[in-house]
């Protein structure tokens, strides 16, 4: 018995052809079921159709004069385009700088500067998650990116060093 017979049928009982053409509409049906009850996810495991979450962001600024950090509240807004945005300042670190000098030998030291300051500020806001681009306070917010903390009465520069998100 022949493989494929000489009307083109598979062992004498199915056509070629219809045999592919089964085949391709499986194919397709597998390929629309898969997508369509797959979790088609984002970062941190977040399905696009999901609702705005908050988006907490840690920045560091250091070498800050004090008065950079005392005039940081919890609860103030963040300026944007001469606006205040929805995004929130939630919490306010002032630490001494970490400072390197010399010592009387001329070898570098690690100390605390006497004046200046390290700031640490965590800043929210309710936004999309399944964004490409991700703005928190009217700025592009990703770890390592620049990201001025901008209010009412303060402007410093720093440095995003970590991104969570929160239900809340």
């Amino acid at each position: 018995m022949k493989l494929i017979d000489e009307k083109g049928k598979i062992f004498g009982k199915l056509n070629i052809i219809d045999l592919i053409v089964v085949l391709v509409v499986i194919a397709v049906i597998a390929a629309v079921g898969v997508r369509l009850t797959s979790d088609k996810r984002n970062i941190d495991g977040m399905n696009p159709l999901d609702e705005d979450k908050y988006c907490y962001i840690t920045v560091f600024s250091s070498l800050q004069v004090p008065e950079v950090g005392e005039n940081l509240k919890i609860g103030e807004h963040v300026a944007a385009g001469g606006k205040l945005t929805d995004a929130e300042i939630v919490d306010v670190k002032t630490e001494p700088a970490a400072y390197v000098g010399t010592d009387s030998t001329g070898k570098a030291v690690l100390s605390e500067h006497p004046l200046w300051k390290d700031v640490t500020v965590v800043i929210k806001e309710k936004i999309d998650p399944s964004s490409v681009i991700l703005k928190v306070g009217g700025q592009e917010a990703r770890v390592g990116y620049n990201y001025i903390i901008k209010t009412q009465s303060v402007e410093a520069n720093g440095r995003i060093r970590n991104i969570e998100w929160k239900d809340e």
